[in-house]
């Protein structure tokens, strides 16, 4: 190691790729790539990572390295690249790239503590002079209490209180120090207790228990149950095992622990997330189409190196069985599976099945898990406990080691991509390129594929693998159109129901059989509105009507969390004739229980699968046969496998082609195809019914014919005349602020400074976003459309952003707004 070294290291929030620190000498066997270290920036200590090492002396003064979090790397070299891909391709700080590259809850934070230094009353008097401020602190302290600069500065009353803190420093009255914070995940330790040296001899237990049967039983019986367990092989019990076991106390336990009989040591236990979701195991024969599939992908598995595949499945083809079936070929030649799903509501079924192939060897990653048990799972891959991970999107970074395979199902779907904080990064495409580094295949399966895989299949790029029927000779189902406006005019509706859907339900019920309703919108009504004076309450953070719920009677803006209790009286005109406008889940559930009192219905949306493991209870509930109708958002119509399921209805089929979004229609044709292959996938035949006031959208006929590849084609057509992804790579900007004219100006600023930057892309001017204002905060957006083939890489791009908020920075009347990128944007609010 050389004498004086330094460290380039990646900080979480901070514009510059790395900012250079010395690293004491006492750390220098620890600063190894992907370590986590506490680093001073500005007046706080703050988390970030070593990217690299150098003896080379900078050229302005540095400060040091003031601690190691790890003895050994976070972050694989492996996952450290796909990070630094991510930096470079979203246009984002490697930083936050690396970041997200970890569990919720090991981010560590440091927090200034402030405590009274000098009690010498002219001191004070002379360093307080005339500031009310100062004079708030040191009274504040004067308990001898150590207070964090939050707790002062709420006890000041005032926005800062940090150059009064810093004169008083100076002064030597007060003492600041920056404390980390223990993370929030952490392995869980519990207490246990094992018998001590010689008391594990049979001879020795026996003397022991025969002298304290008469004094102490209750004693006798923790012995006793300590050394049943110690024959069989566990040297430890844990504590609240062993006094239910013994029928005892902990009291009791430390009594032993006095006379050195047991020791009561912390041990370290595991957090899993449980499936309690179950069914019984099938022999599964492969198709002659799943078997042509695996051997192309077992071929590329074999090859060891990257390659991209799209395997076009229709509903119901076996696309799982596939991945399964290839995922054993993996282990069986030593190395790991990575597996990727879009949506927490498809973990369940998914985890089972692995698990159910694979036993202990499958991880599980998603956001409902506790931080603990994301923590753990991390940790045991780290240790290479595990050797198939199945998460959703963040799992794309999870530690797996020697990957054979990568899988992503339902390729198309847009929670892949992480829209509302940074990196926003694709899942999908980051396991692309992880794929690429690591020299793995990767497999992207769906039934109802992206027009950006689709079209990297027609371009070579992909291999296309196809399984055109479903397994066990099923039939896709018959989709009937319902149009709701002739219906309204000839037959009258049931609330949100046509009376053919409803009597279509009745007869599923009377044959026990099951049915799936799809509405995609939560709540009950989308808005409440005073038919006097068409008063409708809007959210006071957020440019949004507030959404009416009527089982708890409230109003809630679904982006900023924002409740109220609904009103009972008009605020604006005093009317009393408040009434709920369109329809949501809830209605939807009201009117069906209303036309059909018998049915059992179970409503699956955000609302009610908020608790841990509520997905998996609602599932179980369906395949138990104790529910007649399962009613929902999105989330029902993916993923799910009912042999039950015989009918699918959805209501307001149309509602996502009202969108002003350029993939409004790729978007719903996905919906209804995915929807649609709900039902009929056992031996009984299936039935889809579409309502829609416009039945006559073309999209309407692509999914009626069960003809998804014939949309693509079209769709393909006229995204390439327009120049629309995936011809081009999108990138929106969208800036956001307190005060709107100085967002506005910043936008402005943007535009003005990319015009200078380049000619390789369009631009539009910019404009104010769909949804203006979120959260108190004004939104402006600037949209780019750039030619592939004129910046393979994004490099250009990079340039010519970093030119821009340069440009702004030097030339902006507030640096209050906030810039966020955005490439290849899924959704334009």
């Amino acid at each position: 190691m050389p004498e004086r070294l330094y460290a380039d290291i990646a900080v979480p929030g901070v514009p510059k790729d790395t900012l250079t620190y010395a690293v004491p000498e006492g750390l220098h066997d620890r600063m190894q790539p992907g370590v986590r270290v506490m680093v001073p920036l500005g007046r706080r200590l703050v988390m970030g990572f070593v990217v690299s090492t150098h003896d080379r002396m900078p050229d302005f003064a540095v400060k040091a390295v003031q601690q190691a979090l790890d003895v050994d790397p976070v972050i694989t070299p492996e996952v450290m690249r796909v990070c630094e891909w991510v930096h470079r391709y979203y246009v984002c700080g490697l930083g936050e790239a690396l970041k997200a590259a970890l569990p919720q809850g090991m981010d560590v934070d440091s927090e200034r503590q402030v405590s009274l230094r000098s009690d010498d009353e002219q001191d004070i008097t002379r360093a307080v002079g005339r500031s009310r401020a100062k004079a708030s602190i040191v009274e504040a302290l004067r308990t001898g209490e150590v207070m964090s600069e939050e707790e002062l500065r709420s006890h000041v009353g005032v926005k800062s209180i940090s150059a009064q803190l810093r004169d008083l420093a100076m002064e030597g009255i007060v003492q600041i120090e920056s404390v980390i914070e223990r993370p929030a995940a952490r392995p869980k330790t519990v207490l246990a207790v094992r018998l001590l040296p010689p008391w594990n001899r049979s001879d020795k237990i026996s003397e022991l228990m025969e002298i304290m049967e008469k004094r102490a039983p209750k004693q006798v019986n923790i012995i006793a149950q300590l050394w049943k367990q110690y024959r069989e092989g566990e040297t430890t019990v844990q504590m609240s095992a062993l006094v239910r076991a013994a029928r005892a106390s902990s009291a009791q336990v430390r009594a032993l622990e006095e006379k050195d009989i047991v020791e009561v040591l912390e041990e370290e236990v595991t957090r899993e997330w449980q499936v309690r979701y179950a069914e019984k195991r099938k022999s599964i024969t492969l198709t002659a189409a799943q078997r042509a599939a695996l051997d192309a992908v077992n071929a590329a598995v074999d090859e060891g190196s990257h390659r991209g595949m799209l395997l076009y499945g229709v509903t119901g083809s076996g696309k799982t069985q596939v991945y399964i079936e290839a995922i054993t070929h993996v282990l069986e030649k030593g190395k790991n599976a990575l597996v990727l799903v879009p949506e927490i509501s498809l973990t369940p079924q998914f985890v089972y099945r692995f698990r159910q192939a694979f036993g202990g060897d499958v991880a599980v990653m998603h956001s409902r898990m506790s931080v603990g048990e994301r923590y753990d799972a991390w940790r045991l891959l780290m240790a290479g406990e595990y050797r198939v991970v199945v998460g959703v999107r963040s799992a794309v970074f999870a530690p797996v080691r020697d990957i054979g395979l990568i899988v992503v199902d339902e390729e198309q779907e847009g929670s892949y991509k992480q829209s509302d904080i940074q990196p926003r990064y694709n899942g999908r495409d980051v396991a692309v390129m992880r794929g690429w580094f690591e020299g793995a295949p990767v497999l992207l399966g769906s039934a109802t594929p992206s027009l950006e895989s689709w079209q990297n299949a027609l371009s070579g790029k992909y291999a296309l693998l196809r399984l055109d029927e479903r397994i066990d000779n099923a039939r896709l189902p018959e989709i009937r159109m319902v149009d709701m406006t002739e219906e309204r005019k000839q037959r009258g509706t049931q609330g949100a129901f046509s009376h053919a859907l409803i009597e279509a339900i009745r007869e599923r019920i009377a044959r026990k059989e099951a049915s799936i309703v799809l509405h995609n919108r939560r709540g009950f009504a989308p808005h409440l509105e005073c038919r006097d004076c068409g008063f409708v309450r809007e959210c006071d953070n957020c440019s949004i009507a507030l959404v009416f719920h009527k089982d708890r009677s409230y109003l809630r803006c679904h982006y900023c969390g924002a409740a109220e209790k609904a009103p009972v009286i008009c605020p604006q005109c005093g009317g009393t004739d408040l009434d709920p406008v369109g329809t949501g889940t809830q209605r939807v559930e009201e009117d069906l229980q209303a036309a059909l009192p018998e049915a059992r219905i179970l409503r699956m949306d955000s609302d009610t699968t908020r608790r841990k493991g509520s997905h998996d209870l609602m599932l179980t509930a369906l395949r138990e046969g104790e529910v007649d109708v399962l009613l929902g958002t999105q989330m029902v119509a993916k993923g799910l496998d009912f042999e039950t399921v015989t009918l699918v209805g959805v209501v307001a089929a149309e509602q996502s082609l009202l969108l002003p979004d350029f993939r409004s229609s790729e978007r719903t044709a996905q919906l209804l195809t995915q929807v649609a292959g709900r039902s009929g996938r056992g031996a009984q035949s299936g039935t889809v019914m579409l309502q829609a006031a416009r039945p006559e959208h073309p999209v309407f006929d692509y999914v009626r014919k069960n003809e998804y590849l014939g949309f693509l084609r079209d769709e393909i057509a006229s995204r390439r005349d327009l120049g629309y992804p995936p011809f081009s790579r999108l990138v929106l900007l969208t800036f956001s602020g307190e005060r709107e004219e100085h967002v506005r100006d910043a936008a402005n600023l943007y535009h003005t400074a990319l015009k200078k930057a380049g000619s390789f892309f369009r631009m539009y001017p910019p404009q104010p976003a769909l949804l203006s204002r979120i959260n108190r905060r004004y939104r402006f957006h600037l949209l780019m459309r750039i030619e592939k083939n004129r910046d393979t890489d994004g490099r250009r791009l990079g340039a010519a952003l970093a030119f821009a908020s340069e440009y702004q920075l030097r030339h902006a009347k507030s640096r209050s707004v906030h810039i966020a990128i955005d490439v290849d944007p899924q959704y334009m609010m």
